[in-house]
């Protein structure tokens, strides 16, 4: 057993070091006034490497080779990422590069391009295959604006494609809190510093009406400040809440190894559920919300991330029970929460400070 959890963290931890930022940003604007798609996908430098498999700093790099390289990386993206319009293919004209360094301390590159579209909007389809060489929990963050309207996908190697309605882009409250439910419950499944902190939560066991307690109490709090941050009536910087979120991690992964029940363990729990409600709120603003229905779709956000972490409790749970066992009760939570606590050490490394966590891919 012991063995066995020494080669799973060690796994584990080599998985994370070679793969440090796992999203991708779209934005897509359609304007009807001038018949054109305008389309902007945002990687970081650190999966631009693991794309093209080799070394790229684009701060270090001299302006002809960066140029030259910024180049095949446009051209690669214009054919793995395909637009439809009714079912007719768009073709995609390059319009640059930049790369740049957002306020968490990435790099970062924005690929722009334009596409000549019908009078007639019915439908849009979006085709992306570029994830091979990605972190499998790569995810590709769709924003659609079309006017006053915003729509939303998120985009993976299980699931590489979408289509949006153009006809009826007034979606109804009812339908785009469908749209936010389906959000929260596939960001929740692809957020695995939540899914640890979860797990990390309820990993002593106890009487199911404790382990309901933990998680209600997660719940309320990240619900209360979701909405705060989300509605902007309270904003932290990303960094400040990311590397938080990271610590929690690390707090409950250490607590394991000194507290021998959960009873008492709601009140921590309500602590750091507030902060991971600020970490929820940030992926909705990166998704864009919607000005009509706001409350609704805030709510139908959670409802989704709810529903995803009972599924993930569900399956845990029976896991943890068996693991609890009195012949290995001991080695098991020390176990795991070792995995646990270097998975929050090296989020926090690379979150406050800017650290590549594992060897550096630039």
């Amino acid at each position: 057993m012991k063995k066995y959890l020494l080669t799973i963290l060690f796994l584990f931890t080599s998985y994370l070091s070679a793969h440090e930022i796992n999203t991708s940003y779209s934005e897509i604007v359609i304007r009807p006034e001038i018949n054109k798609l305008m389309f902007e996908l945002t990687l970081s430098q650190d999966d631009l490497n693991l794309v093209f498999n080799h070394k790229f700093e684009a701060s270090k790099s001299t302006v002809s080779r960066r140029d030259s390289i910024l180049v095949n990386m446009q051209d690669y993206f214009r054919q793995r990422y395909g637009f439809e319009i009714n079912g007719t293919k768009l073709d995609l004209q390059v319009l640059g590069a930049l790369p740049y360094i957002d306020e968490l301390g990435k790099s970062l590159v924005k690929f722009s391009y334009e596409a000549e579209i019908p009078q007639y909007l019915r439908t849009l389809a979006i085709y992306t295959n570029y994830y091979e060489n990605l972190n499998p929990l790569h995810k590709n963050l769709i924003l659609l604006k079309l006017g006053t309207q915003t729509q939303q996908a998120i985009l993976s190697e299980d699931f590489p494609d979408d289509i949006f309605l153009l006809d009826n882009p007034n979606l109804s409250v009812f339908s785009k809190s469908l749209h936010f439910i389906r959000f929260g419950v596939e960001h929740i499944f692809l957020g695995y510093d939540h899914i640890l902190f979860l797990l990390g939560v309820i990993l002593l066991g106890g009487k199911f009406k404790n382990l309901v307690k933990l998680v209600t109490a997660f719940t309320i709090a990240h619900s209360l400040t979701l909405i705060l941050s989300a509605l902007q009536i309270i904003v932290l910087p990303p960094r400040f809440i990311e590397s938080l979120i990271a610590l929690s991690i690390v707090y409950i992964a250490v607590e394991n190894f000194f507290v021998k029940n959960s009873e008492q363990r709601w009140m921590i729990t309500f602590i750091f559920g507030l902060i991971h409600g600020f970490g929820f709120a940030s992926v909705l603003t990166e998704l864009g919300l919607p000005q009509k229905g706001l409350v609704a779709s805030l709510l139908s956000f959670n409802i989704g991330v709810e529903i995803g972490q009972i599924i993930i409790v569900g399956l845990l749970f029976p896991i943890i029970l068996y693991g609890l066992r009195p012949r290995w009760q001991k080695i098991f939570v020390y176990g795991v929460s070792s995995i646990i606590l270097v998975f929050g050490l090296l989020w926090f490394v690379e979150r406050a400070f800017n650290v590549p966590v594992g060897f550096s891919l630039i």
